[in-house]
């Protein structure tokens, strides 16, 4: 039998729990350090994601992963591990803001450099080609992110659209479509996530970190393995400002949230 998601709190109401959902541990683990957040424990039987938690004022604050592939001793990284993870996290308690914190690629065409941070404003996937009649645009996803403007300036991020695939590397027709829909980000969960969101109507967004230039001639995988550390250095700062500041005691409306009907 399905599970019915659980509701969340009346966005009028404050924040009570936020998760934080990253791919990798690398990407997590400076955040569990600061936060001190507590050891993991499984999400689901069967599945390598783990949870930690803990409290940073008003809030608790729980860190998902998506935990190592038993098979092959990597990370569990994608867009099938990021939507499965998200629908068992969003379906098993009930959630105040869901937030996807991670790495990414970006654009010197478009400003951005080594470390550059970012704000989904709308959310594509990149690889999923359906040349049918509403498929295309099925298959394209073109979700549209809550503006947070109150979180843009106090992190001091660009909002933009954030496109999601299952590659590190992009084709000639991925380019096309970068440069014709604008994207800023370029990363491997971010729309599997806000689509499990935007169903089980829960409050969602993505911060991204920039660790490789797509549209450099260096291979995006070289420029990821250099920059990681340093990257993942900045990402953990503006996760923690931003559950910091939400601690605070801050609402969904505050943030630029809108009511969910029914």
């Amino acid at each position: 039998m399905q599970e019915e998601p659980v509701r969340r709190n009346h966005p009028k109401d404050r924040i009570g729990r936020v998760v934080v959902h990253y791919a990798m541990e690398e990407e997590a683990a400076g955040l569990a350090r600061r936060l001190e957040l507590g050891p993991p424990t499984p999400l689901h039987e069967g599945l390598p994601a783990r949870l930690r938690s803990g409290r940073v004022g008003s809030i608790e604050v729980i860190q998902c992963t998506h935990g190592t592939d038993p098979s092959h001793g990597v990370d569990r990284i994608g867009l099938e591990t990021a939507c499965l993870t998200a629908w068992a996290l969003m379906t098993s308690q009930e959630v105040d803001l869901y937030v996807n914190a991670g790495t990414c690629g970006g654009f010197g065409a478009r400003g951005a450099g080594i470390g550059s941070g970012y704000l989904a404003s709308r959310f594509l996937y990149h690889d999923h080609r359906v040349p049918l009649p509403g498929f295309r645009e099925q298959g394209e996803a073109r979700i549209e992110a809550t503006r947070r403007p109150v979180l843009e300036e106090l992190l001091g991020l660009e909002a933009g659209p954030v496109s999601s695939g299952s590659s590190l590397d992009a084709t000639e027709h991925e380019l096309e479509f970068f440069e014709r829909e604008r994207v800023v980000a370029k990363d491997m969960e971010a729309t599997a996530i806000a689509a499990v969101a935007m169903d089980l109507r829960t409050p969602f967004m993505a911060l991204k970190t920039v660790t490789d230039l797509v549209d450099h001639p260096e291979p995006s995988h070289q420029q990821f393995l250099r920059n990681l550390e340093s990257s993942c250095g900045l990402l953990t700062d503006r996760v923690e400002a931003l559950v910091r500041y939400v601690g605070r005691g801050v609402t969904l409306e505050h943030l630029g949230d809108h009511p969910t009907p029914g």
